[in-house]
């Protein structure tokens, strides 16, 4: 029988039941995991915002993509991601051309500004990790990528209550990794 621990510093020996996992992983989400992104209080103004970055890195990942397609990708509708394209296009991240296969449809491309954005946000997060996970030893940190690694492999493989797998892709489709 696994044992439902009030504080992670209770005993790191002790099992847990699933219910205790769930909420300390909620938790894990929101607070340490929070430095990936800029907190409301650091945002810089020129920076892309976090959605912002998304879009940015979606699109690089598809090298060329129509409006329509990014909406689907997003999730969100066509009116609303053309507004957050033309808000990219005008900070100089995105370009929008008439596609030359169809011209009722637009390809929209990430520029040369917009790479080197999602380049200095990396660089700027994967500064962060190393500080964290230089704090850690080498037998926590090869403990913490082997179970994240196992838990992946997981979600990967575990349909949602839609049949979906991997971020609202259907199952059998490859990953797209963030």
């Amino acid at each position: 029988m696994t044992k439902k621990l009030g504080n992670p510093s209770d005993s790191p020996n002790e099992l847990i039941d699933v219910d205790e996992a769930i909420s300390r992983l909620v938790a894990i989400q929101q607070q340490a995991f929070s430095f990936f992104f800029e907190r409301r209080t650091e945002r810089v103004v020129d920076a892309p915002t976090r959605f912002q970055t998304f879009v940015l890195r979606t699109v690089r990942e598809r090298e060329r993509i129509s409006v329509s397609e990014l909406a689907h990708a997003l999730s969100i509708s066509v009116p609303t991601a053309s507004q957050l394209i033309n808000t990219l296009v005008e900070r100089g991240w995105l370009t929008m051309d008439v596609s030359p296969e169809d011209r009722r449809r637009h390809d929209v491309r990430i520029t040369q500004a917009g790479s080197e954005v999602l380049r200095e946000r990396l660089e700027k997060r994967l500064s962060h990790v190393k500080d964290v996970l230089g704090q850690l030893s080498p037998e926590e940190r090869t403990a913490l990528v082997t179970l994240l690694e196992r838990a992946a492999s997981l979600w990967k493989t575990t349909p949602d209550d839609e049949g979906s797998s991997e971020h609202g892709h259907k199952a059998g489709r490859g990953a797209e990794p963030d």
